[in-house]
């Protein structure tokens, strides 16, 4: 069975839950644009890692500036990453893993103005959602870990999952393809724990202008290794040249541009 026959078979079985499980259309996603939102339009293309898409390799791509802080350049399959609560982040990730090709899942995560992903160079049908995963969010989770390449959950509940709550979805994620990414949750057993904010915007003046781009400050923490940090920087502001190139700074090793719009 291909990936898009996989997928398909996904969006079935989600559907035979109990009370069924209704993954959202590129269409939905277009729909639930807020007014003046683009979904269109010049896009900005994705500078990744060289992973594509392909469950063979071992990671999922990243912007390429992640990369290097990431053991194999990439967000790790069959293996759980914990990520902070920061939208901003997780679209230029999923842009990334689209953009190569990948196939995606959102669980638990309504308000993600996902048409953002396209603006930024992804592909919108290639991610499935699923808004509300109902009382069983696990169990859905469980059920996309095991045919697509990213599974992006975000917890209504606790921030913290226990043991016992934790053991089957790792059993299943060992077996499957993808890369999971919990939000905003502490998880056991997380080979990579990675914490992300805003923390500048560009373009704005006082009391005037638009925003052109922002800055994320990252921090990826894997075993075995001390803290790496890296400075995203999304659009463009100062330091950034006509090609979109992020001069280097000392306080930051590693700085460098993910796109330039």
């Amino acid at each position: 069975m291909d990936r898009p026959e996989r997928v398909r078979a996904l969006k079935a079985a989600l559907a035979t839950l109990d009370g069924g499980v209704s993954p959202m259309t590129e269409a939905d996603l277009r729909s639930e644009a807020v007014p003046g939102a683009s979904t269109g339009g010049k896009r900005r293309s994705p500078q990744t890692t060289g992973e594509t898409g392909d469950p063979g390799h071992s990671v999922v791509p990243v912007p390429r500036a992640l990369a290097d802080c990431l053991p194999g350049g990439g967000l790790p399959r069959r293996a759980i990453t914990t990520v902070a609560d920061c939208p901003a982040f997780i679209i230029e990730l999923l842009a990334a893993a689209t953009g190569r090709g990948s196939h995606v899942a959102v669980v638990g995560w309504p308000d993600l103005l996902l048409t953002g992903v396209a603006d930024a160079g992804g592909i919108l049908d290639s991610i499935v959602v699923v808004p509300d995963p109902g009382d069983r969010p696990f169990s859905v989770v469980g059920m996309l870990v095991e045919g697509m390449d990213l599974v992006v959950h975000r917890s209504a509940g606790s921030d913290r999952v226990s043991a016992t709550q934790a053991r089957p979805l790792l059993a299943r994620v060992r077996r499957g393809t993808a890369a999971l990414l919990v939000v905003g949750a502490r998880f056991p057993a997380s080979a990579v724990r990675i914490g992300a904010d805003i923390t500048a915007y560009h373009g704005v003046g006082a009391g005037s202008g638009r925003i052109r781009g922002f800055d994320l400050s990252v921090e990826v923490v894997t075993k075995g290794a001390p803290p790496r940090e890296v400075l995203l920087r999304v659009g463009r502001g100062p330091g950034t040249d006509a090609t979109g190139v992020v001069r280097r700074t000392p306080r930051i090793p590693g700085l460098q541009v993910v796109r330039a719009g």
